[in-house]
């Protein structure tokens, strides 16, 4: 599942690739069940015409600041990416993607393509995400998210800490791999209850969390310039191993596995306590 890193390279390349100031001039949408509101025909009418205005990023989420050509005026598309999904900005001619599920048709003969080979992405058209969002903690990449902040909410918090790194209500945007990899760089167990982490350990974890991520996105800003303009939607950037039995990088030991509810959960019993 495309985690904050994968989500943030690609708000980064749809800017780098100028969809900021490009206008919808055709809509696509070829797996309706993705569309959560408003409805296929409001849709399309709301998008035709409008011009992106940025590209942003709340946790997962895409946001899409529009000038439309409706009464209010703005809008904000909204997406998710789902299991498995990616977006392409490419000139229209260009052979499509197999798993192109959606194309977002705009001037200059370009086209916006959404892939999502499981069918699992969802999309919005809002005036504002707040209407369509779930509650969303702070982003790990923004000043709002700092160890005092995120041990207040681990606070009376008896779950396992890696079950509580997954809501998005505590950290926007934590995926289950770099979950797993903050923890590793802590040296936390992942089914350790969370309340009963010290002040040290939050304070450990998020650093963690912020070097991992950090690490990913230095391999994506990397690979963005040496194979544009046709960057990879995902990257391993992960430093434990994502197998039983594999050796630790640490200590050498064997990489144990579990599930942290039904997410597959790696560490290392050694390194981690």
């Amino acid at each position: 599942m495309p985690e904050l890193p994968e989500v943030e390279n690609t708000r980064r390349y749809l800017i780098e690739a100028g969809l900021p100031g490009s206008s919808f001039v055709g809509v696509d949408v070829g797996w309706l069940n993705a569309l959560q509101t408003p409805s296929i025909e409001d849709f399309v009418l709301g998008l035709l015409g409008a011009t992106v205005q940025q590209v942003n990023r709340l946790g997962k989420y895409l946001l899409l600041p529009l000038q439309t050509c409706n009464a209010t005026g703005t809008a904000i598309l909204t997406l998710h990416l789902g299991m498995t999904g990616g977006l392409r900005l490419q000139p229209a001619t260009q052979i499509a993607h197999s798993m192109v599920r959606h194309t977002f048709k705009l001037d200059g003969s370009r086209e916006l393509r959404f892939i999502d080979g499981r069918k699992f992405a969802k999309i919005w058209l809002v005036d504002d995400p707040k209407d369509a969002l779930p509650r969303l903690g702070p982003d790990p990449l923004g000043e709002g998210f700092t160890a005092r902040v995120l041990s207040e909410s681990l606070k009376g918090r008896n779950a396992p800490i890696k079950a509580l790194l997954l809501e998005q209500s505590i950290v926007a945007g934590m995926g289950n791999l770099y979950a797993d990899e903050s923890l590793f760089l802590s040296g936390i167990h992942p089914s350790r209850p969370a309340a009963k982490l010290s002040m040290r350990e939050v304070n450990k974890l998020t650093d963690a969390i912020k070097s991992a991520l950090a690490t990913a996105l230095s391999a994506y800003d990397k690979s963005r310039v040496e194979l544009w303009p046709d960057p990879p939607l995902g990257l391993q950037t992960w430093s434990i191993p994502r197998k039983e039995k594999a050796q630790c990088p640490r200590c050498g030991g064997p990489i144990a596995g579990m599930r942290v509810r039904s997410r597959g959960t790696f560490f290392c019993s050694h390194c981690q306590r």
